[in-house]
């Protein structure tokens, strides 16, 4: 299947980016790796005429981690290369677990995390892992700049609240509390290149066995990723027990909205959601013990 005929077009700063979007809004993409565009392409689901690049915009490729201000991931930034870098490695362990779940090493070498995001699909791997995180996102528009909470960023299957000129520039992760650890997990129906069937992303907070504070979020089991307060509300101040986990796990459940389809049944879904909340949680405490 060959790529249909387009314009490709290399901007050298984000505010000349925005006005080659706004030249033709309609027909027009943000290109940064390509591994969801050029495929969407291919396969007739997307109809650009103009890809505008990001390749050139050199500040775009940075990775920076301040122990103030947190992680920063610029747009040009891949998976593979925020998978191995040390910082995150250090911090963030639970993003890393995340990225390292991409598809293939080839396409990590390619892909974006603000690409994966910016995809919108319910099962996009780093979204639960940066909803988590409570991360938000920096985008720059012919009207100006504004910072998006990723909990507020998705809208539906493949939705955003991106407008036509929007150029997201950078995902900003805040930095890891004190006695603070964070996990991802996903199950999906092979070791790779397979979708998650679902997916439990966690940060956790403990002050010796006692949960302080927890943040939980889903993907794949509802037609956006999502956060799950009633998580969190439910286990501060408590010490993780089997049933206090137990717990968690059915509220969690509670809260997803999975489907059944060629990859799994809802209610197996349902069911992995338990079992995984149970595990990230579990595993998140145990990285905040030793933060």
């Amino acid at each position: 299947m060959r790529l249909p005929d387009f314009d490709y077009l290399e901007p050298r700063s984000v505010a000349e980016a925005c006005a080659m979007l706004a030249e033709d809004p309609e027909h027009s993409a943000v290109f940064a790796g390509g591994t969801d565009v050029l495929v969407d392409l291919k396969l007739g689901a997307a109809a650009y005429r103009r890809l505008v690049s990001l390749r050139r915009i050199g500040e775009l490729d940075q990775i920076g981690f301040d122990e103030r201000a947190g992680l920063s991931i610029g747009a040009m930034a891949t998976v593979s290369r925020v998978a191995g870098d040390d910082r995150v490695r250090r911090h963030y362990p639970g993003i890393v677990e995340a990225a390292n779940c991409i598809a293939a090493v080839q396409v990590r070498n390619l892909a974006t995390v603000t690409g994966n995001l910016c995809a919108a699909v319910p099962s996009a791997d780093m979204a639960p892992i940066l909803l988590a995180h409570g991360a938000k996102l920096r985008v720059v528009s012919t009207e100006g700049e504004r910072v998006i909470p990723a909990g507020r960023f998705f809208t539906g299957p493949r939705r955003t609240v991106l407008g036509p000129t929007d150029v997201m520039v950078a995902v900003e992760v805040p930095p890891p509390a004190a006695g603070s650890g964070d996990a991802n997990l996903r199950q999906g129906g092979r070791v790779a290149l397979s979708l998650p069937m679902a997916a439990v992303a966690a940060v956790v907070g403990m002050d010796g066995e006692v949960c302080t504070q927890a943040a939980v979020a889903l993907g794949a089991v509802a037609p956006t990723p999502i956060l799950v307060p009633g998580v969190g509300e439910h286990l501060g101040g408590k010490p993780l027990t089997a049933e206090v986990l137990q717990r968690a796990a059915e509220l969690a459940a509670a809260d997803a909205r999975p489907i059944s389809d060629v990859r799994a049944s809802r209610e197996y879904r349902l069911e992995l959601v338990k079992v995984l909340t149970r595990r990230v949680l579990t595993r998140a405490a145990e990285r905040a013990a030793t933060a």
